[in-house]
């Protein structure tokens, strides 16, 4: 009873105030921004985007009476809803959830609204250049795109082409020619393409050291890994955390 005394109240002193939530069009035409990888649109809405206050406008409704508490929550909606836009357009669903629950924890450990919203924004960026390159799998043979997503699956594993192959009994030399042919690139160059990209990520959001990173993803050296990374990144592991990542 008490919790319908309280949204009583509420739903009346919005309407006595005019008060109202963002419309759901509004959020609906925001979100399929994203979910179909319109990369122009949504950095002109960044760009535009108002500064730490904006989670403070009556549009987006009160969560918690604190500021940075507000926010957080705000931004935690906003990455879920992205989230299953996302899926519902073809992201993989493990890599949509792995983004979101890789976001929420640093937003978790974050202190000042600015950072949260810068947060929110590399988010949305994030999410919209995913989408973006969903519509380039769509030419791609069913064997490119399953070794494609083999190796998004296990590339924390010692995989190379031979047992990528393997795993999904196709000719080596078949799968090598036909995944060039559809991407440009030979396979080896994509498995560690997508290890650069983890290891991206875990400068970014985690504490481990570049010589732990190699390790994990299976570099045959601290060397070589400084080596890859600078060749696809264009700096060193180093002067990405350190340049780009100050706050880790």
């Amino acid at each position: 009873m008490a919790y319908n005394r309280e949204f009583t109240n509420q739903l009346l002193q919005r309407l006595e105030n005019n008060q109202t939530h963002k419309q759901y069009k509004s959020e609906t035409y925001f979100y399929n921004i994203i979910a179909t990888g319109n990369l122009e649109e949504i950095k002109a809405i960044i760009a535009n985007a108002k500064d730490v206050e904006e989670y403070e406008n009556i549009d987006y409704g009160k969560l918690s009476e604190d500021p940075l508490q507000n926010a957080k929550y705000h931004v935690a909606i906003s990455t879920a809803l992205v989230t299953r836009y996302c899926i519902n357009q073809g992201l993989d669903p493990e890599i949509a959830y792995t983004m979101s629950d890789v976001y929420i924890q640093k937003m978790d450990k974050m202190t000042t609204r600015k950072d949260v919203t810068t947060l929110h924004s590399n988010m949305l960026l994030d999410f919209t250049k995913h989408m973006a390159e969903l519509p380039k799998q769509n030419v791609y043979s069913l064997q490119t795109i399953e070794a494609m997503n083999y190796v998004r699956r296990h590339y924390t594993d010692n995989i190379n082409v031979e047992s990528v192959a393997d795993a999904l009994r196709i000719n080596r030399s078949y799968l090598s020619k036909l995944f060039k042919k559809n991407t440009g690139i030979s396979l080896g160059e994509f498995i560690r393409k997508e290890r650069i990209k983890a290891a991206a990520n875990m400068l970014e959001f985690s504490d481990y050291s570049a010589s732990e990173i190699a390790e994990y993803l299976h570099f045959s050296s601290q060397s070589h890994f400084i080596q890859c990374f600078k060749k696809e990144i264009g700096c060193t592991p180093a002067q990405y955390r350190n340049t780009s990542h100050p706050s880790i």
